[in-house]
């Protein structure tokens, strides 16, 4: 009897969380650095307990769940033990495993049914409003709705307190136009490419504003593959489609030609960057990276060392630059981890891409693959601008990204929308 009382109360609290978290996510994910750590961490802890109480463990022999312990495990066995700082490199691999974690809590539980996924949607759409509210105010008033200020008159930080709220709104902007699986209202073709191209232009435009290049770019790449998504999913509209596409892009001249010092920002200087890459501030990072790999190129230097590598060596200290991070996913990971590493990492990847997709391919939903391609691709797109992804926040939306598109590939059972 007391055991079946302690069950039935177990079974209460974790249905008030599944309830709860779908609705607070975005706003424990995004409202700060720590705040998005301990709500990875203690989803994830909380999501053990439960699978260890029910005994339901059938999403540990998930492929690329596996994949991600045996990464885990290079990092902890192999890696750290070879670092040049053991003590910092072992415990940020120990915790590595909270974001795969994080992920599978996610997929296998809190957003497993439509219900929730419904709650994250409609928590995540009115914190992207709000975000893109604030730094339109802050465009037009330069001080946004919390007193952060304009940095010069080409960046903007909306309500953070760093230059990030294009790469911000990239990594959450896509996941609202899953809306059309879950949204009744939203289930005809004509409304659904109607509310698509709202949100994209909405997009579109903040993020240019924003000053931030490889955010703007990738949004419009990710912008073009579900375009083309839509495309092949809608063929008796197309012509709708391509409407909407030429209105997008019709908003986008009309904003660059009102604001020419953004356009010189988001995209001439891009051009020019790309131009002159091999010399460019990128440019050295990357040769940065490239040395403080070849150090170590096996096994590398040790998880979490790339800024002491770096530093070690002196080649940005030489050009007047400091060490934080390559600005490339792989280049830091061949030099934290070696070439072992990074093959283990991309083969993780490669495994998270078969999992979210391969059902999605098989029932021809090609509008919801490109939506799920495209949420996973700028999560792990190589060139990253401002933060890292191995830092806690933006890592924190990066695997909010790969929870989400699984669980939607785990309950699609229909070969159109």
């Amino acid at each position: 009897m007391v055991s079946q009382t302690r069950a039935l109360s177990s079974a209460v609290i974790f249905i008030k969380i599944e309830q709860i978290i779908p609705w607070l996510l975005p706003i424990l994910l995004l409202s700060s650095r720590s705040m998005a750590d301990f709500t990875v961490l203690t989803l994830g802890l909380i999501f053990l307990l439960k699978s260890s109480l029910e005994k339901s463990w059938k999403w540990c022999s998930e492929p690329w769940f596996r994949m991600s312990l045996l990464f885990w495990a290079y990092l902890l066995l192999v890696n750290a033990p070879i670092s040049i700082d053991f003590a910092d490199s072992f415990l940020h691999a120990l915790f590595f495993i909270r974001w795969p974690l994080f992920a599978a809590a996610l997929a296998y539980w809190l957003l497993s049914s439509v219900k929730y996924q419904r709650h994250l949607i409609m928590a995540l759409m009115a914190v992207t409003f709000f975000i893109v509210f604030d730094t339109w105010w802050q465009y037009f008033f330069d001080k946004d709705l919390f007193g952060h200020l304009k940095i010069g008159q080409d960046r903007l930080t909306g309500p953070f307190s760093r230059p990030i709220p294009g790469i911000m709104l990239l990594r959450i902007m896509f996941i609202p136009l899953f809306a059309g699986l879950i949204f009744q209202s939203l289930k005809i073709p004509l409304r659904y490419i109607l509310f698509t191209v709202m949100i994209l232009s909405l997009g579109l435009l903040t993020i240019f504003v924003t000053g931030e290049r490889m955010a703007f770019l990738l949004f419009v790449s990710g912008t073009s593959v579900i375009s083309i998504g839509l495309w092949f999913e809608y063929p008796k509209l197309r012509i709708i489609i391509s409407s909407g596409v030429f209105l997008l892009l019709g908003l986008l001249l009309a904003t660059a030609l009102f604001a020419p010092e953004m356009s010189n920002r988001t995209i001439f200087s891009l051009f020019l960057k790309l131009q002159d890459f091999a010399s460019s501030d990128y440019g050295n990072v990357f040769n940065a990276a490239w040395y403080a790999w070849k150090e170590n190129f096996i096994l590398g230097s040790g998880f979490h060392t790339y800024k002491m590598v770096c530093e070690q060596l002196g080649v940005l200290a030489q050009m007047g630059m400091t060490c934080t991070h390559p600005h490339n996913l792989y280049l830091q990971i061949g030099a934290e981890t070696g070439l072992v590493g990074l093959v283990l990492f991309v083969s993780l990847i490669l495994f998270i891409y078969h999992a979210a997709m391969k059902s999605l391919i098989q029932a021809g939903a090609w509008y919801v693959c490109s939506l799920s391609f495209v949420v996973l691709s700028i999560s792990f797109w190589p060139l990253i601008g401002g933060i890292s992804i191995l830092n806690n926040w933006v890592a924190s939306l990066v695997w909010l990204g790969v929870g989400w598109v699984i669980a939607i590939s785990s309950q699609y059972h229909r070969p159109h929308l």
